[in-house]
């Protein structure tokens, strides 16, 4: 798998967390955009492969760029908002296993929320990077 199997990893770290199922967001965690979105929900996309020559037995030889979106259900944010600070803390510097032995590190590298609007939820968007050791 090109992820190395870190999308589902994420995917059942949120969906083990307490304040992810109190919230109604861990049966609405998506890989993809899924055809009727149910709001509250989460989105985790991959956006970037690097690959390269392993230098040694504990050097990073990939590193991903992932997106989660997290949506809520009303446009004020107050829940995206209050989500995406809980997601921040469970998964910046947190340690997954992954397939065959492997282990990724992730760090938060960017986050961005989007303007207010009347008309639809508000959204932010968490970019990470996981750096894969193996």
């Amino acid at each position: 798998m090109a992820d190395f199997g870190v999308l589902r990893a994420m995917r059942a770290l949120l969906a083990d967390n307490a304040s992810v199922k109190e919230n109604g967001f861990s049966d609405h965690i998506h890989l993809a955009i899924p055809p009727a979105a149910q709001f509250p929900m989460i989105l985790l996309e991959l956006e970037e492969i690097w690959t390269s020559m392993k230098l040694g037995a504990d050097t990073a030889n990939t590193r991903l760029k992932l997106k989660a979106s997290i949506v809520g259900q009303n446009p004020t944010g107050r829940e995206s908002i209050s989500m995406a600070d809980k997601i921040r803390q469970l998964m910046d510097g947190k340690t997954l296993s992954l397939l065959d032995g492997k282990q990724g590190i992730i760090k938060l590298e960017n986050s961005i929320i989007d303007l207010p609007s009347a008309k639809k939820p508000r959204v932010v968007e968490q970019y990470y990077e996981v750096l894969i050791r193996g």
